[in-house]
């Protein structure tokens, strides 16, 4: 008895069944294979590679549900494979084992695909086209690619593959969606704008664009029917061959610049008129319809006497206006004038290839004329009016003073400067005792304590070979002790009379604040030439600077 009734409250595990919830379909269309059973531990995992002689399979997932019915709980396990069929025809799906379980053979009925009647346009087809529609094509030349994917509303999943010339690069300007009528059918349709640029010459080939996604079409058969992926329809482009055209032997320029149309412009930083040793910007624009930034070439600058030149680096960004390319770049050129008088900006020229009118072309930027003026320079101090040959001072009359109360006040004015002149002496001895010499006493050059420490600086620096540390230093002793209105490396060399020290502080210029990693600079011969030319100038004192001009000048001038 309690075998009986061990036996009858034990569950019974069911087979593994196989169903479809669809026996008959089209081609195109999908179906769902489900593996079932009610027995939690039974795996479903087996070997589905027999199905892809006949199908394609899609989609693959595992479902579990579990629910309680009157206190006993019950659970149910499902495989669900979405596959479509590759072919029409009757298609067995066979017999699959579970371990010891194994599910029964089920026959699928698949219809063909319908076919469209005499006319008809398919539900899914894609034009293409080229702009400009005839040749020349050049290398680096931009031509246009225009896409059109016209599409039922009963589309759905659908996907297109890109355009994949070779050897080109592909930019996507535009895309825009909207309606069109074909054949008597309402469609939508994406239109995609594509910039391709050629990178050699030769034939080109763009292959065959493929759009694939699902038509679901209601069956007049049945008011009713469950939801259904839908039959897969795919279509396709025409394959594109045209001829790129290398660079034309015509074409006499440096850089081969195609574009449909360029344009040069300029911007000047400064008014008409500067000084010696203020820079100057000069910004060179350029505007290309049909070229990426990157395409732009610099333009080329002839010899330019009296001016130095720094280049900075370009700048430059590609935008598009949905149907071409187009690339604006700036070029800033800092000039600084060494001498006073005119400086002239010189006339720039680049040549381009027109793409449209398939000649060459040349824009010209015209010369720009800069008046250069000296350097800021304090005017020296009046000089003292000059004695008469008789040494009396003349009166605003222009005649002598007379008499006994005048000649009194004559030699009482000369004794006075007799003295003054004997005090000179014993106050110069008098205050260079007082304070501490940084040079032998009669030693050219001597110099206070504060200036010592300065030129202490600038010369481990120019031993060092530190081009930044040399400006620093060199630039506050030009603010503190420098010669009336040289505040700047530059004003300074043009002010020298000494031709070696102006070649020496125009290298330092020249390299500014980088680092001098071939070791060319040598500051040593800086300084050497430097400390002379102080040692025959001792005794200048500085006075008010107005701003620094220098190019490189950066530092902040307190402390």
């Amino acid at each position: 008895m309690l075998l009986l009734f061990a036996a009858l409250s034990a569950p019974v595990w069911a087979a593994v069944e196989l169903q479809l919830d669809r026996d008959r379909v089209m081609v195109g269309e999908t179906v769902t294979l489900t593996f079932v059973t009610d027995n939690p531990r039974q795996n479903l995992e087996t070997d589905f590679s027999v199905l892809e002689g006949d199908f394609e399979i899609l989609d693959r997932r595992s479902e579990t549900r579990v629910s309680i019915v009157n206190g006993r709980q019950t659970s149910l396990v499902r495989l669900l494979l979405t596959v479509e069929p590759r072919h029409d025809g009757d298609i067995q799906v066979p017999a699959f084992q579970f371990g010891k379980e194994s599910t029964a053979p089920v026959m699928l009925r698949v219809d063909p695909a319908p076919d469209l009647e005499p006319g008809a346009l398919p539900p899914v087809f894609i034009e293409v086209e080229l702009n400009p529609g005839e040749g020349p094509y050049y290398v680096h030349a931009q031509f246009g690619l225009v896409v059109r994917v016209f599409y039922q509303q009963n589309l759905t999943e659908a996907a297109i593959s890109q355009p994949e010339p070779d050897p080109a690069s592909v930019r996507l300007l535009q895309e825009t969606p909207y309606q069109a009528e074909r054949g008597g059918e309402r469609y939508r349709v994406l239109e995609r704008h594509y910039a391709i640029f050629p990178e050699r010459s030769g034939e080109l080939i763009i292959p065959a664009m493929e759009l694939s996604g699902r038509l679901v079409e209601p069956r007049s058969s049945s008011m009713w029917q469950p939801t259904v992926r839908g039959r897969r329809v795919r279509a396709q482009s025409d394959e594109l061959r045209l001829l790129v055209e290398p660079r034309p032997a015509a074409f006499t320029g440096t850089h081969w610049q195609p574009a449909r149309e360029l344009k040069i412009s300029q911007q000047i930083s400064s008014a008409d008129a500067l000084r010696v040793g203020e820079p100057v910007t000069r910004t060179v624009l350029i505007d290309a319809v049909g070229l990426e930034e990157n395409m732009l070439a610099e333009p080329f600058w002839p010899e330019l006497e009296g001016a130095r030149i720094y280049p900075d680096q370009p700048q430059g960004i590609t935008r598009d206006d949905g149907r071409w390319v187009l690339g604006h770049k700036e070029f800033r050129y800092a000039v600084v004038p060494e001498k006073e008088g005119k400086l002239v900006l010189p006339e720039l020229q680049v040549d381009w290839w027109d793409t449209r009118s398939n000649r060459q072309r040349s824009a010209v930027l015209p010369a720009h004329t800069l008046l250069v003026q000296p350097s800021q320079l304090v005017p020296p101090a009046a000089e003292a009016s000059p004695v008469p040959a008789n040494g009396m001072p003349q009166t605003v009359s222009g005649h002598s003073p007379a008499g006994p109360r005048a000649s009194f006040w004559k030699w009482a004015a000369l004794l006075l400067t007799v003295l003054w002149l004997l005090t000179i002496p014993l106050a110069w001895r008098w205050g260079a005792r007082s304070r501490p010499e940084q040079a032998k006493p009669g030693q050219p050059g001597a110099v206070d304590e504060n200036e010592a420490a300065l030129l202490r600086s600038l010369k481990r620096a120019c031993d060092s070979s530190d081009q930044a540390a040399t400006r620093r230093a060199l630039q506050r002793w030009l603010r503190d002790y420098g010669p009336a209105g040289e505040t700047s490396v530059l004003e300074f060399a043009a002010a020298t009379g000494d031709e070696a020290l102006r070649n020496s502080l125009y290298g330092l210029d020249s390299v500014g604040y980088r680092r001098d990693r071939d070791g060319v600079w040598n500051g040593k011969t800086l300084w050497a030439e430097f400390e002379a030319w102080r040692r025959q100038r001792a005794g200048r004192k500085a006075v008010n600077k107005p701003p620094l001009t220098d190019l490189y000048a950066r530092e902040n001038r307190v402390g």
